[in-house]
């Protein structure tokens, strides 16, 4: 079973009676497994990340993308402007990319982020925005309907105030995300009307213990789906895993469980059944056991022209080009590139679930065979 979020924009499309977008993804899924085997690429990526800015008015404790945008304007770089960004997704869509994730920094700080995701649609790709719900008044969230974003994700790391004020790192952070996925939802209308609404919680030790609330709030503020993220090794000036891992790693286990009984409730969980079953040992190995395809399924540019293959990449500051000096199109094709592609194959490092997810769905036999959770006595 793959993530709920693709099967809602399959079921869309069959709806509008896109057929032939539909069988060209069907085609796009088939050159990209035979683009893996034969160690070039045969198409483009089915999904484009934008990094619009690392700019953010919080100080998130699994974050310190901030100190990128300074590393960055040390080297003399300057941030895109309009007409720049824009050429970044011209190029998204002449590779084919069906969607395009905006993330962050917080995307909503970009004065032009609404005529960008407007811009996607016109160039007849999906869009998704990534916010942490600070800057979601009234206007802000009339603008997102009206630019026909496809989907949002609202981050929601607690269950109350207390707990997802301190991950955020700002006092008040937790009352503006509610009001943020609240606001979105009355003025979308009915449940299941685009924007598709999501809160995102990213799980680490001062908010493993509230999954259950989290999930009963999100249902209560009118959400489609919730999500969790497992905190990532991202940071580089510090550690990630709590001091008492042994406790942690035992409570996630129980959560998985939880989150697999939860796969059919009134508001599903995002997160694939096979990925749920993979958190566990992925915290405990600290490496993922699927081939990853990110060097052909995924393409990631940020505000200044880097180019990464996936987003794990550009959190580690991993650039592979610029597009000061080339074109997304003619990188994507380069011998340079495909170079660089025997690496990014190798890697294992990540189990961030935009990445994982997509590896998932191009290793099909690997969800069959995957185990399940071990049982635990924990109750999230």
């Amino acid at each position: 079973m793959i993530r709920k979020v693709y099967l809602d924009f399959l079921r869309e499309k069959l709806s509008s009676k896109e057929y032939r977008w539909i069988l060209s993804r069907g085609m796009q899924y088939a050159l990209i497994q035979a683009s893996r085997l034969a160690g070039r690429p045969f198409c483009g990526p089915i999904l484009g990340t934008l990094i619009t800015n690392y700019r953010c008015n919080y100080d998130c404790v699994m974050c310190d993308l901030k100190l990128r945008d300074r590393e960055l304007r040390a080297r003399g770089l300057t941030e895109f402007d309009t007409a720049q960004m824009k050429g970044i997704l011209d190029d998204f869509a002449s590779l084919g990319i069906s969607g395009v994730g905006f993330t962050g920094g917080e995307p909503l700080i970009r004065k032009d982020i609404f005529e960008l995701l407007a811009y996607t649609k016109k160039l007849g790709m999906i869009s998704h925005l990534n916010t942490n719900g600070s800057l979601v008044n009234d206007r802000v969230a009339r603008e997102i309907i009206e630019a026909k974003v496809d989907s949002v994700n609202v981050s929601l790391d607690g269950a109350c105030a207390e707990t997802h004020d301190t991950i955020r790192g700002v006092a008040g952070a937790f009352e503006l995300a509610v009001e943020a996925v609240r606001r979105i939802a009355v003025l979308r209308g009915k449940k299941g009307a685009l924007p598709r609404l999501k809160t995102v919680s990213v799980l680490q030790e001062t908010n493993v213990d509230e999954v259950k609330d989290i999930i009963t709030l999100a249902t209560s503020l009118g959400v489609d789906c919730v999500e969790f993220i497992p905190r990532q090794p991202f940071r580089l000036d510090a550690e990630e895993l709590p001091a008492d891992e042994s406790l942690f790693l035992q409570k996630m286990e129980g959560v998985t469980a939880y989150l697999l009984e939860r796969q059919k409730g009134e508001v599903k969980i995002e997160n694939s059944p096979g990925q749920i079953r993979g958190i566990g040992r992925w915290l405990k190995e600290m490496e993922s056991p699927l081939r990853c395809y990110a060097a052909y399924n995924s393409f990631t540019v940020d505000c200044f022209g880097e180019i990464y293959p996936c987003l794990p990449w550009a959190n580690w500051r991993k650039a592979v080009g610029n597009m000061r000096e080339t074109g997304l199109r003619e990188f994507w094709y380069s011998s340079d590139y495909n170079r660089i592609r025997q690496g990014t194959s190798a890697c294992r490092k990540c189990y961030l679930n935009c990445q994982v997810e997509l590896n998932i769905l191009f290793n099909p036999f690997w969800r069959r065979s995957a185990a399940p959770p071990p049982t635990s006595g924990y109750t999230p």
